[in-house]
Parts: structure tokens; C-alpha cells; sequence
């Protein structure tokens, strides 16, 4: 090709690119932050008093287990909590319909009428069940699992993050708003506190989402865990005030386990074919390495990024604002690949289905070459994925390493698909975030600006994939209290230590207190007379 006309097509590729890129920046340039409501001044109620009834709750050691009949292995405590919730809230046990359902009649479902029967209920689910303290650990406790003490600035306890936290919130909330004269709601609201969310919600929720479906009830949205406000921003994308991350949707789960067989035999002679366990682990690994599993950035990460753009410095918000694939096909495969590998563990679960060994089973004695081999997965799929998928991927590892023999099982009693996402547009969406923005205090210097509310992906399982097939508006999956991410709370969730700012409880009141009005009203865009009456029992 001569020099002219190497230079018109270098010309024709620079015009190419400043094209896209001035695409890129223009679409940037219409992603607006939403504008900030006006602050809301929270209820007045003791926050000591509150406080108090919070940490009591935590010195009941309600741990749930798989192997106790109604997964409760501490019957006594679990009805002493019980009873002191009742105790601690009257207004709502007298106001609410309460009922005793799941396992044991461990579970509570409460209902808060509302004043027009054709809009459908809005439920807020939480648990008050608790991993178990690992055995060994309860020395290096600076105050003991089970204490509720408060000191320096903390209340301390199992429970505390995951989430004996929300079930005294939204009772102390609910109990907030009866005190000051709000009786009833328009909208029917509903409580649903379980008893094993931790080991599945088999004998809780799913007793309760099954009583629900039997009584005709559909949901107008869902309120769960699994969000909480970030207090140091959410690096590097925004650094300069908290963020609030609403999950908008959740990964799929399941257990998957690979057993290889060999011959066996003596372990001073080991075969020179390959066939021993120990090398077929090693060519399966291999094979895993090889043929990892696609990475994927969609919903509602693409919504996430392009939430964030407003926020973010300005050489970023060109890429966030154009994550969607719609927007950009080259912009979207860039960013995955920086979540898949530049960034952190917690980006690359963001964007593929993760597999990740838990369990190596081998050998009956030190002398001996095991007959047989089974390796433990923990799969976590992606919305719209189902476990069959991450199966599929398993079988082709086994056929790239060459293992005929081997076998690949899924434990069905443990999987679920990818949930659903729920829009970030909705009116669910927009009622939550607007409480969040009026109450939760404005960042440090900036009292014109409130906290961004953005969607988000939870990587663990939560007791709303139980109701999701009765809710109409999706589910919200957020808690308000703060976690430092640069301090390590993150890593105190199932962890040593377990703990949360005192004063977070008192903000997660106020903005319980908000989300029930907002949510508690008739918000239908037809005027709530659009659909039947639920039957609410």
C-alpha cells in the first residue's frame, strides 16, 4: 500500500476513535445524579432505652444448625428471646396480627394492616438466628459473643451485622411511629423474622413464603439484608463521602462435588500412569485453570457503574456511564476484564460464576493409596445462571483432563438459580432511596449533598429467595448501618469480633421509621385500586 494510502487509512481509524470516544463522552455527559431530597428530621424516642432492648436481644445464643430437627439447638434460648421481644415492644404485638409459624413455631410473621386492602403488602424480612462461634476463638473476643456489651463506641455481639441488628430496628421503628400517632398504615406492611436463615431458611421463611402463596398473597416489593452503607466509599470510584449499596439482586448457590476413582494399592509403589487421586486432583485443577468460567458484566453490576458515574473522577465516567454492553461493546469487555483481574476478589465474583473448593476427602491410612476421591465445590452463579451450568463447565474440565472415570454430582437439596434483578427505575427502588437520602446524616462538609444510593450484586444467599415468587415489585436487599471497608468490618461478618457503631442503630431507626411511611402509603402509579384485594390472613 503507498504512503497516501496508509494515511488515509490511519485518518479513517483516528476519526473512528475520536467518534467513539466523543460518543462515549456525551452519553457520559447525560448521567445525572438524582437530585437530593430535602433532610427529614427522625421521630424522638430514647435511644438508650432502644439501645438497651437491642443488646439484650444479642445475649440470647439463638445459633441455628442443620442437624437439630427444627434447626434450633438451643430451645430455651430461643423462646427467651422470644419472649423478650414480645415484651420489649408491646405496641406492636397489640397492634400487629402475630403469628407463631416455620419449625417449632419458631418464626414470627406480623402483620400491619392497612387501611385499603386493595393495595398489595410490602415485606421486610430478617432473622434472628446466628452462625456459631468457632470453637477455640471465644478467647480472642475483646468482649464475649453473647455479652451485648457497649463499649468504645460499639455494641458487641453475635448478631450485631448479620442481623439481630434489623429485627430490633423495625420493631423499635414501627414501635417509634405507633408513639407518635401513625396507627395505620395505607398499605398493609408485614414482618417476617426467621429461625435458620443461616443454614438455608428451610423450616423459617419457606414454612412462611409457602403459608403466604396458600392464602393468595401477592407483594407489592420486598425489604431484606444483604446492603448496608459503605463509611469509607467505595474505592476507587468514590472516595469522598459513604455509600449506600441497595442489592438489587443475588447469586445463585449450590454444592458440587467431583469424585475421582483409582486402583489403589501400596503406597510405596505409586503408579507412574497418573491414575492415583493425588494426580488427578492436580489434572483437574489444571483443567480448571485452563477453562475458567466466562466472565460476564451485566445487571445489575452494569447498573451499579452506571450509578456511580456522577460520583466518580472525571476520567472515569465516560467507562461507568457506557458499562452496559448496549452502550459500548468494547467499554463493557474492558471493564470485565478489570473485575476479573485487576481489581479485587470481591470485583471478580461480580462478574463470573465463582468455584471454589471447601472440601478434599482422601485415603483411609498414611500407607495406603486412596481408592477414591471426592472434591467439594462451592458454586456462587450469576443472576439468570442456573448450578446445571457451572455442571456442564465441571464435565468439560473433566473431558480436557482426561478423567473417563470420574463423576460430578450436584447436591440438590442445596441449589438454587441466580435471582431475578429487580429495576433500579421502580418505585420500590426510588421510595428506598429517597428515605435513605432524608435521614441518613449528609457527608462530612457537604451538607448540600446526600449519600448516593446505588444497586448493587450480593454475593451470599439471603431468606428472600423464598418470597421472590410472590413479589410483583422485585427485592431490595439493604440494611442501614455503616461498614468500614478499609477497617476490616467486612471480615467481621461470621467473624471474630463482631460488632457495630452504637450510634448506626439509632440512624437505622430513624431510617426504618421513613422507609414504613414511604412504604406504608399508597405509592401505585394507577392510585393502588389497579389490582384485587390480597387475602392477608
Amino acid at each position: 500500500m503507498s504512503a497516501r494510502g496508509l494515511g488515509t487509512v490511519a485518518f479513517v481509524a483516528l476519526f473512528a476513535v475520536g467518534l467513539q470516544v466523543g460518543i462515549l463522552v456525551k452519553h457520559s455527559l447525560q448521567v445525572k445524579a438524582p437530585e437530593a431530597p430535602e433532610p427529614v428530621t427522625c421521630p424522638n424516642f430514647d435511644h438508650g432505652a432502644a439501645l438497651d432492648r437491642f443488646r439484650r436481644l444479642l445475649t440470647f445464643p439463638t445459633v441455628s444448625s442443620k442437624e437439630a430437627p427444627d434447626h434450633a439447638t438451643d430451645h430455651e434460648a430461643l423462646r427467651g428471646m422470644l419472649e423478650h421481644l414480645e415484651q420489649s415492644y408491646p405496641a406492636v404485638w397489640q397492634t400487629m396480627t402475630v403469628e407463631e409459624v416455620g419449625a417449632g413455631g419458631y418464626s414470627r410473621l406480623l402483620t400491619w394492616r392497612g387501611s385499603d386492602p386493595s393495595l398489595d403488602p410490602v415485606l421486610f424480612i430478617s432473622h434472628y438466628d446466628v452462625v456459631p462461634v468457632t470453637p477455640g476463638t471465644e478467647g480472642e473476643w475483646k468482649h464475649g459473643p453473647f455479652s451485648g456489651d457497649l463499649a468504645d463506641g460499639y455494641v458487641w455481639g453475635r448478631g450485631t451485622i448479620d442481623i439481630k441488628f434489623s429485627v430490633a430496628a423495625l420493631l423499635e421503628a414501627a414501635s417509634v411511629l405507633l408513639a407518635g400517632g401513625y396507627t395505620q398504615p395505607t398499605r398493609t406492611l408485614m414482618f417476617a423474622f426467621g429461625h435458620d436463615e443461616e443454614v438455608g431458611g428451610g423450616l423459617g421463611a419457606n414454612v412462611t413464603a409457602r403459608l403466604l402463596a396458600s392464602r393468595g398473597v401477592r407483594l407489592a416489593a420486598v425489604l431484606d439484608e444483604g446492603g448496608a452503607v459503605l463509611a469509607d466509599g467505595m474505592r476507587p470510584f468514590v472516595t469522598d463521602m459513604p455509600v449506600a449499596l441497595v442489592g438489587m439482586a443475588e447469586k445463585g448457590y449450590s454444592v458440587v462435588r467431583v469424585v475421582l476413582r483409582s486402583p489403589g494399592g501400596h503406597a510405596s509403589m505409586p503408579p507412574i500412569d497418573g491414575s492415583d487421586i493425588g494426580t488427578q486432583v492436580w489434572r483437574l485443577y489444571s483443567a480448571l485453570l485452563l477453562q475458567q468460567t466466562p466472565t460476564q458484566l451485566a445487571a445489575p453490576v452494569t447498573d451499579m457503574l452506571r450509578a456511580l458515574s456522577p460520583y466518580a473522577p472525571p476520567l472515569m465516567r465516560p467507562l461507568l456511564a457506557n458499562a452496559d454492553a448496549r452502550q459500548s461493546w468494547l467499554v463493557n469487555r474492558l471493564l470485565g476484564f478489570a473485575f476479573r483481574r485487576l481489581l479485587s476478589r470481591d470485583t471478580a465474583a461480580m462478574v463470573t460464576d465463582t468455584i471454589a473448593t471447601t472440601r478434599l476427602i482422601a485415603g483411609v491410612a498414611d500407607n495406603v493409596l486412596p481408592q477414591e476421591g471426592v472434591v467439594s465445590f462451592n458454586v456462587r452463579v450469576l443472576p439468570g445462571h442456573t448450578p446445571g451450568q457451572v455442571v456442564e463447565h465441571m464435565q468439560r474440565a473433566l473431558r480436557l483432563a482426561r478423567l473417563s472415570g470420574a463423576e460430578v454430582k450436584l447436591v440438590e437439596a442445596t441449589a438454587w438459580a441466580g435471582s431475578d434483578v429487580t429495576s433500579a427505575s421502580g418505585r420500590p427502588f426510588q421510595l428506598l432511596r429517597q428515605a435513605i437520602q432524608e435521614v441518613w446524616p449528609r457527608p462530612a462538609g457537604q451538607p448540600d449533598t446526600a449519600i448516593p444510593v446505588i444497586p448493587y450484586m450480593v454475593g451470599g444467599g439471603t431468606d428472600s429467595k423464598h418470597y421472590a415468587p410472590l413479589s410483583d415489585g422485585g427485592i431490595l436487599r439493604f440494611i442501614p448501618f455503616g461498614l468500614n471497608k478499609t477497617a476490616g468490618d467486612l471480615g467481621l461478618i461470621h467473624g471474630t469480633n463482631e460488632r457495630i457503631p452504637a450510634d448506626d442503630f439509632r440512624k437505622a431507626v430513624c431510617v426504618y421509621a421513613r422507609v414504613l411511611e414511604l412504604m406504608g402509603s399508597d405509592w401505585s402509579e394507577a392510585g393502588g385500586k389497579e389490582k384485587p384485594a390480597a387475602a392477608v390472613a
